[in-house]
């Protein structure tokens, strides 16, 4: 990989800190924890991304890249030789019996800035859930923020996504109480990847049918989604899908009290946050708004797929 002259000559590392949730929200944990990865002289940029999302944002455990690898990472719109990079871990209920709204989410992220020493944020970037905790954070703590990056996510969650998240939930609560909670949240999770991507990108990868006469033999999608649900089970637990998930279907802000300059980005193709939603808070948000709505098979994990292509705009819109 070819380094800029800027990683050569700053130092960047990385550290971890907990936080302790304020009292209010001692119900989802006694506390959390955020990664600090970069230039430790640079401005701060906080990247959240979905409930599986994590503190792992630019380097994993075994110092590989993180899970937004193409946006966040060397040579990327947001490099840890020029920015501050902070990841979090989002505060769920262990039991699964309770479920933070994005307000709440956004008062964990200010505990962490605090237990972080750090002021200010120059930005936060979001997407999905991250998006949506970015905007509580910005109605909510207007003065810690200079600018918004909001992909993927709108004031509200759509009626269509909100009842495709209740039967997902309905399903891993069944199989909890089943003792096959795992299994459930695998479904759940291969559900989830439908609404994430679009038909056709599955007419694309794959041929539909099965060949025999057993009710349950295992399609060509049908493998991936088994294998993606399979993979779900390594970074969250079924209660804490029940707890974030739940989280989702609760956010709700008023964008016009959100005067933060903002960019929105949203996918044409986006089955969870469709681009209505996308233009709709583009035109009540009150502060200076830049929208781009772009157009790629993968629907609403264009944020993943799509990294690169997101970075050309989120880049000039930071350094501006």
């Amino acid at each position: 990989m070819r380094l800029c002259p800027l990683m050569l000559s700053v130092r960047t590392d990385h550290s971890d800190v907990e936080v302790r949730l304020p009292p209010a929200l001692r119900r989802f944990g006694e506390r959390t924890r955020v990664r600090i990865t970069g230039n430790p002289d640079g401005p701060v940029v906080a990247a959240l991304g979905g409930i599986s999302g994590s503190r792992m944002v630019c380097r994993g455990e075994n110092g590989g890249p993180g899970w937004w690898a193409g946006l966040v990472g060397e040579d990327c719109a947001i490099d840890p030789g020029r920015f501050r990079i902070l990841g979090l871990d989002f505060a769920a209920d262990p039991s699964g019996r309770s479920a933070p709204s994005s307000q709440d989410q956004a008062s964990v992220l200010e505990a962490a800035l605090n237990a972080a020493a750090i002021p200010r944020l120059r930005a936060i970037v979001g997407a999905s859930y991250g998006g949506m905790v970015g905007l509580s954070f910005a109605e909510q703590f207007p003065d810690r923020v200079e600018k918004l990056v909001i992909i993927s996510a709108g004031c509200e969650p759509h009626p269509a996504a909100s009842a495709t998240r209740e039967l997902q939930r309905r399903i891993v609560a069944l199989g909890i109480a089943r003792g096959v909670g795992e299994e459930a949240l695998s479904i759940a999770r291969g559900m989830a990847m439908l609404s994430y991507r679009t038909s056709a990108e599955f007419a694309e990868r794959f041929r539909g049918g099965i060949d025999g006469d057993d009710p349950l033999e295992t399609s060509q999608p049908g493998a991936y989604l088994r294998a993606r649900g399979d993979a779900f089970n390594a970074v969250m637990t079924p209660e804490r899908f029940l707890s974030l998930s739940a989280s989702i279907d609760r956010h709700r802000i008023d964008p016009s009290c959100i005067a933060t300059p903002a960019l929105l980005i949203g996918a044409t193709t986006d089955q969870l946050v469709p681009p209505c939603q996308t233009t709709d808070l583009a035109a009540s948000l009150v502060g200076e708004t830049e929208i781009h709505l772009l157009d790629f098979p993968c629907g609403h994990d264009m944020f993943l797929k799509e990294a690169a292509a997101i970075g050309r705009l989120v880049k000039p819109f930071l350094d501006n």
